[in-house]
């Protein structure tokens, strides 16, 4: 007996009902496959993003909380300031290579939010050696040039030379260089010498946050409690940036997981209500079958290998329309986080394709056990008696 052939030709009979199915199943493995897609593709970006900060630790005023950190990471401006007194202790404690102050400003041009950061670019190209520029790095307190990132200059037209009127008061400010691109948010930022960014948004003395990079990676906590006698200061590692980050992401990700749980309740819920329905309308064709031979498993097998063809086409259409639509997700995604991680937010790895049709296996075997208990225990007498319930 051609199990496959006839199991085939039993669901193309029920198209209608067939295909209601399947779509069930594939809404619950689009949405399964997108929520672990962007859970590996958002924390691979931060990781990547944080690593390629060439920072350990950032010291932020005190009572700012961690979400502060990844607002200064990210271009976001908080409220609260330090001081140079602040910078001049951090440079003091032992076990510090680099401690860079550093002053991130908002501006809205054209009513988009433009972010500017003030830095010493001595320090930046020892946190960031890879950094590249077309044209020139700025001289240390050189006012009124700047670089700029290479996506921000692509998408505002700008080129090395250019003049623009920049900031609040317009002043004229020459593009001297731009930034290669670096696939993080480098790429989308303005970059001016720190006393030229103090002074242009009348931040004389203030610093929004200090970048720090020690030269023994082991002694970071050790460094970081030093840090914190410092009276001002609140000290915020990149690895607790990442978990702050990954905890608000993972709030999100329990409401979108049990949206998942209750797509797959209704998909499972409808397979085994058509997988009822086609023994209940059967029961006269699975007594032919046995009394022409065929045994209980043989009508069991043909119950689940029904059912597993519906899962199977069912995750197989769930998951092209998932990575389809991957740049619809995405898009949606960095619109919902204001901050989130430049670089594909949207990781399509083999190994989560396979944890979805194995997902998909799972379910096709649990939906068809009573279903074909049920079948298999029909008497040929009893199905050729029965009228269709």
């Amino acid at each position: 007996m051609n199990i496959l052939g006839l199991a085939t030709k039993n669901l193309l009979r029920r198209r209608v009902r067939t295909i209601l199915t399947i779509t069930g199943v594939a809404i619950a493995i689009a949405v399964l496959f997108s929520l672990l897609s962007f859970n590996a593709g958002y924390e691979r970006q931060l990781s990547g993003e944080l690593g390629s900060l060439g920072i350990n630790m950032l010291a932020v005023p005190k009572g700012c909380p961690y979400e502060a950190a990844s607002l200064i990471i990210h271009g976001g401006v908080i409220p609260k300031y330090l001081s140079v007194d602040d910078v001049a202790q951090v440079k003091n404690v032992d076990g510090i290579e680099v401690a860079s102050p550093m002053l991130l400003h908002q501006f809205f041009k054209d009513d988009k939010p433009h972010i500017v950061y003030g830095v010493n670019i001595a320090d930046q190209k020892i946190l960031k050696p890879w950094w590249e520029v077309e044209g020139r790095y700025f001289a240390e307190g050189e006012e009124n040039v700047m670089i700029v990132g290479r996506s921000l200059a692509e998408k505002e037209n700008l080129k090395v030379g250019q003049v623009l009127n920049f900031g609040p008061s317009g002043v004229p400010t020459t593009i001297v260089g731009i930034l290669e691109r670096t696939g993080a948010q480098d790429d989308e930022f303005h970059f001016l010498s720190l006393s030229n960014a103090q002074k242009l948004f009348g931040k004389e003395g203030q610093i929004t946050t200090i970048a720090i990079k020690v030269t023994d990676i082991s002694k970071v906590p050790a460094i970081s409690k030093k840090l914190e006698e410092i009276p001002d200061i609140q000290v915020v590692t990149m690895t607790q940036v990442q978990g702050t980050i990954m905890s608000l992401v993972g709030s999100a990700q329990t409401l979108l997981f049990s949206v998942i749980i209750i797509a797959l309740f209704i998909s499972a819920v409808g397979i085994i209500n058509t997988l009822i329905m086609s023994v209940n309308e059967r029961i006269r064709e699975f007594g032919m079958m046995k009394a022409v031979g065929a045994s209980g498993w043989d009508v069991a097998g043909l119950i689940v290998l029904e059912t597993l063809i519906i899962t199977l086409i069912g995750c197989m259409v769930g998951l092209v329309f998932s990575i389809a639509g991957s740049k619809l997700v995405e898009g949606f995604v960095r619109g919902a986080i204001p901050y989130s991680p430049s670089g594909n937010l949207i990781s399509i790895d083999p190994w989560l394709i396979l944890v979805c049709v194995a997902f998909s296996l799972v379910i096709g075997l649990l939906c068809s056990v009573y279903p074909a208990i049920k079948s298999a225990r029909l008497t040929p007498m009893e199905a050729m008696r029965s009228d269709l319930e």
